[in-house]
């Protein structure tokens, strides 16, 4: 990940990395999506900030969740990035883990908005100093694109860059898949990407995967937004 961070001329410290998982249903906590993106986004983060990223989840609303402390990620996920799977009959009556003590609180799993999402994180960090690298898992963008667009527009110029991630149904087209045709509408908007490899496993090493796929979208605009202010 170094590797990814040097080719792509970034120095560590000069960034600030916030991930944002979906939360608007139970089954990538069942299985291996949430944790191994949270996995991920750490490894993100060593490369480009000088702490762990900033983790908010959303669903009915949405909430940042507790700091990942140094040392303590495999505690963190076994807390907030895993749950047990629901029972066949019935639902589950576990106390759980941190998380699943929280569902009800966080309004988790009964879907979630995208575009009210971006609203809380937009109006949190604005007013960075850094520029902010946003990785955001999308399971789902049914009827939201319109609000997502208009989010886009109000956080143009922002120091924010949207590193949207997911593997959406083909049939669902998004405005995350007319992101050339939302910049030519709105030339304003440079700051956001959508990375659709995110899940899949790869046969190059992961540092090439993280520069080509992640990274390097943010690292060009990071320069851009330098050359503009210069300027």
């Amino acid at each position: 990940m170094r590797l990814a961070a040097r080719v792509s001329h970034l120095r560590k410290g000069q960034s600030k990395v916030v991930l944002v998982l979906s939360g608007g249903y139970r089954g990538p906590f069942e299985g291996e999506r949430i944790w191994r993106t949270v996995r991920r986004g750490v490894r993100i983060a060593g490369a480009l900030d000088s702490s762990p990223p900033d983790v908010w989840i959303y669903g009915a609303d949405c909430q940042r969740l507790p700091a990942i402390k140094s040392g303590s990620l495999e505690a963190w996920i076994a807390d907030w990035a895993v749950l047990a799977r629901s029972p066949v009959f019935g639902k589950s009556s576990e106390n759980g883990n941190p998380l699943a003590r929280s569902i009800g609180e966080y309004g988790l799993f009964e879907g979630g908005s995208v575009a009210s999402a971006m609203e809380v994180l937009r109006k949190e960090y604005e007013g960075s100093r850094v520029p902010v690298l946003v990785l955001f898992h999308v399971e789902s963008m049914e009827g939201e694109d319109s609000r997502v667009a208009r989010q886009l527009e109000k956080a143009s110029g922002k120091p924010l860059f949207w590193q949207f991630f997911a593997q959406l149904d083909e049939m669902s087209w998004s405005v995350l898949d007319r992101l050339d045709d939302v910049r030519r509408e709105r030339p304003s908007i440079t700051n956001a990407h959508y990375n659709t490899s995110w899940d899949m496993d790869t046969s190059v090493g992961m540092d090439t995967f993280m520069q080509y796929g992640m990274i390097k979208p943010y690292a060009r605009w990071v320069r851009s937004s330098r050359r503009r202010t210069l300027g």
